[in-house]
Parts: structure tokens; sequence; C-alpha cells
């Protein structure tokens, strides 16, 4: 029987991995749309919510994102020593989280906030929006001071998507001391990882003060890790994939049924991630990341300039726009500090999966 670790020593980077972030930054931006246009829209209903899923649309992009964040990181940690591992991720995450928040705090919100120009910097507040996310155990800053976009309830935050990026950050932390442990005890990364997701779960279900978000995606993130660590023995196989929509569907209204949807989610994604890949024209890149940091900003900003518009019209307008900052923020922030791990990494020993 044909196991994930055959299909993913075989693929390497043959997959599709960057068009599954692509989809699921894009997303974000479809879900967010309904909270953030500027007239709500009671009759409107996430697609997410219309196709029978137990969670949005940009739910689900999210957690996608931490499921493949959790497989892909996990690959990292094991081929590569603490320093390379640390400084990758660095270079990958920090450059353009940097140039975003210095563009929100010193650009956009200047331009948009009600407060004169000395005031508005004279807030303590403008600053530690910009260092906040940077150091890891902080929250992200969603408001800046002055600054408002709509009346709509989350219509005074300049960039609601940053708190996932310093949860992901932590994660790096816990998956890079499992590996240490694991190095250290000679203990199996497989039962670690496991251990792992079972705490997690355990909260996840069992303690009000972990339920819901954020923890969830802690639980995306591990099951991902886990997922990698045991490839040898998970098939890869459609008739287990049908099985996983079945699991779903019998559970569909019971106490388990977010639970089947996540199995289905993961499994599902990754199934199609080694499927036979689907070429996107070679100039497409991974403008994933840069989608996601720019879409909430771009969206308030459509919003307030369309008073009269609607979710659906501030769909149309903000996913095409933050397409073009996922381009800009990839072409002149993200890709040249990529280009620099050639300094640092000059046989490049990374695990190849995406």
């Amino acid at each position: 029987m044909l196991m994930f670790a055959d299909v993913m020593k075989g693929r390497g980077r043959d997959n599709n991995f960057l068009i599954i972030r692509l989809l699921a930054a894009t997303a974000v931006v479809v879900g967010h749309s309904f909270a953030l246009s500027y007239l709500e829209c009671p009759s409107c209903t996430d697609p997410g919510l219309q196709l029978g899923m137990p969670v949005p649309v940009h739910s689900l992009g999210v957690e996608v994102f931490f499921m493949l964040s959790g497989l892909l990181i996990a690959a990292s940690g094991e081929k590569n020593s603490a320093r390379d591992f640390y400084l990758a991720r660095a270079l990958r995450i920090l450059p353009g989280l940097l140039v975003c928040l210095l563009l929100m705090a010193f650009v956009l919100g200047p331009i948009v906030t009600s407060l004169p120009l000395t005031e508005y910097f004279s807030e303590r507040q403008v600053y530690r929006y910009v260092y906040s996310p940077l150091l890891v155990f902080k929250d992200a800053q969603f408001v800046l001071p002055g600054v408002s976009f709509t009346p709509r309830f989350y219509g005074d935050s300049i960039n609601g998507s940053l708190w996932t990026i310093p949860l992901e950050m932590r994660m790096y932390v816990v998956l890079g001391v499992l590996v240490w442990v694991a190095r250290v005890t000679r203990l199996p990364m497989t039962g670690l990882t496991l251990a792992a997701l079972v705490v997690a779960l355990g909260l996840y279900t069992l303690h009000p003060a972990f339920a819901g978000y954020p923890y969830k995606l802690v639980v995306c993130f591990l099951a991902g890790s886990v997922f990698y660590s045991y490839r040898a023995v998970i098939p890869y196989s459609g008739w287990l994939l049908l099985a996983c929509v079945g699991l779903f569907w019998a559970a569909k209204g019971g106490r388990f049924e977010v639970f089947a949807f996540a199995v289905l989610t993961i499994y599902g994604t990754l199934y199609a991630a080694y499927c036979s890949p689907l070429r996107l024209p070679a100039y497409v890149q991974d403008y994933s990341y840069g989608i996601y940091l720019y879409a909430f900003p771009i969206q308030q900003v459509l919003a307030a300039a369309m008073p009269s518009a609607g979710p659906y019209w501030l769909m149309l307008a903000a996913v095409p726009a933050s397409w073009l900052a996922g381009f800009v923020s990839w072409e002149l922030v993200e890709k040249p500090a990529l280009a620099m791990k050639k300094r640092f990494f000059p046989g490049d020993s990374q695990q190849q999966l995406a």
C-alpha cells in the first residue's frame, strides 16, 4: 500500500502546496468581506457555511495554513540544526511582517487618523503596534490612535489578521523544544508530537479556558506535525479520503462534527497536495503570506471608500487588490529576504517539500 512517506519522498517539490496556500489566503479575504464591508448584509451567508461546513471559509483558510505549517516546520526541524531552523523561519516571517507593521503605523495610520499628526506620533500605542508582534510572546495590536474605517464592529481594527502571526511563531518554539528533547533523549519524534497533540486536544475539548480560538490553531499546527511524524504509516488512498468524507457526513450536526471535519480537512488537504500537480504559470510565486498580511487593511480602506457596498462588492475589489499587494510584498521584501538564506545555508540542507 502506498504511504504518504513514499509520495513525499518521490515528489519533493513537485506538489500542489503553492496553489493550496494561495487558495487558503484568498479564502481569508473572501470570508473577511462579510465582516468588513461598510454595509451589513443579514441575508448574506458565508460560502463555507453555505456548503455545509461547520466553520466559515476564512477560518478554514487559517486552519489549513496552520496544518500545513505544522507539517512543513516538522520536516524542517527534523533536517536542520536549531540555529538553521530558527534562522530560516526568521528570514521567512520577520521581514515581511516588519515592513507591513511599519507601513500600517507610519503610512496608513497617519493618513486615516482623526488626530493631529503631532498627537498621533506622540502616542506610545503607535510604537507598540510595531514591536509587539515581533516579540513572539506579545500579542499583536489591532488599533492605532484615532484610526477608524467603518461603523462596523471591526471598523477600528487596522489589521485584524495579524493576531495569528505571533501564535504561529510560538508554535515554532514549541516544535523546536520537541526536536531538542528528541535529540537529547533519543525519544522518537512520533511519540513526542503525538503526546503534544493529545495534551492540546484534551485541553481544547475539556477545559473551558482553551476552547475555541486561538487554541484551535495550536491543535491544527500539532496535527500537521503529527501527520508528518507518522507519514510512513498513513496510507495515501482515495478510499481513505472517501471514508473521511463519510465520517464527516455521519457526524454532521452532532458533537463530533468539528472533529470529523478537522480530520477531513487535514487528510483532504494533504491528499490534494500530492495529487497530479496543477501547473500554475511560471511567473506565479508564493504570494500567500503577502496576501494574508495586507488583505485586512486593504479591505478596510476599500470599505471606507465604498460606503454603499456590501460584502460581495468588497470581495470583488479586495481579492485582486490583495493579490497585487502579495505580489509586491513577495518581489520587494520576501524574495530578497529568502535569497539571504544562501549566505547562511550554502548547502541548503532543508527538507524539500514545498
